[in-house]
């Protein structure tokens, strides 16, 4: 009934959330469909329940699914394939320091948004416009963005006015900072900036709800910034691997 098999239990987890994410990709099963039961996954898998729950963790936090209590899991809306670069989702799977900071940004970020939305000054945020304007001139001028693209995100926190928040996101931040490409498309550097402008505005019309959202998705969407640098040979070997999930 499900194209799946059973999986090295020394990655179980890791693994089990690619075969799931692949079955999504090919089209078997897509956006609102239900996964199947736990005890089904665990038959076909033969894996232990916590290596599934694990698995499904780890694809909540990338908001590939959502688990609704009494109903089951669901895939989520809108298609994945239109948010999520797959070459991104199975660096972030394999990568589980990245995945920590990124399932760390998830649970606070959009929080900090939502208070920064009913506490941030109108001063606070013509500054914050003020700098997304400045990098807007770096990036055009072929400068680093990487300050201005980890201030926008410090001083939204800032914002909120929440000390111990500002801090923890700084420090993520600054861990994320070391990791990210030097070598960055144009295109995906101004899809960051445009993602900055985009929240910024929704911050501005304190539209809490559809900030944090919005936040959440560019979280990660722009993880691929976030991402280890690899060498060529890492690059090509990940790419056929995801070619031929």
């Amino acid at each position: 009934m499900f194209d799946l098999h059973p999986v090295n239990k020394e990655t179980s987890a890791q693994q089990v959330a690619n075969q799931i994410l692949a079955m999504i990709r090919r089209g078997v099963w897509k956006a609102g469909d239900q996964l199947p039961a736990e005890r089904d996954l665990l038959a076909k898998l033969a894996v232990g329940r916590s290596t599934v729950r694990e698995a499904l963790q780890i694809l909540s936090t990338l908001n590939i699914v959502q688990a609704i209590p009494g109903q089951g899991t669901f895939i989520k809306s809108p298609r994945t394939d239109e948010i999520f670069r797959p070459d991104l989702v199975s660096f972030l799977i394999n990568d589980a320091a990245i995945l920590d900071l990124l399932e760390t940004r998830k649970m606070l970020e959009p929080q900090t948004v939502t208070l920064a939305c009913l506490r941030a000054s109108d001063e606070e945020l013509r500054a914050i416009a003020r700098l997304l304007d400045e990098h807007a001139q770096a990036l055009e001028s072929g400068l680093s963005v990487k300050e201005p693209a980890r201030l926008f995100h410090v001083m939204l926190a800032e914002a909120a006015h929440n000390a111990v928040s500002a801090n923890f996101i700084r420090s993520i931040l600054d861990l994320l900072q070391d990791r990210r490409r030097p070598d960055m498309p144009m295109e995906l550097l101004r899809t960051e900036l445009r993602d900055h402008r985009e929240i910024l505005d929704l911050v501005q019309t304190r539209n809490a709800q559809a900030a944090a959202d919005r936040l959440v998705q560019h979280i990660v969407q722009s993880a691929v910034i976030d991402l280890p640098v690899f060498d060529a040979a890492d690059r090509a070997g990940t790419s056929a691997i995801t070619a031929n999930s």
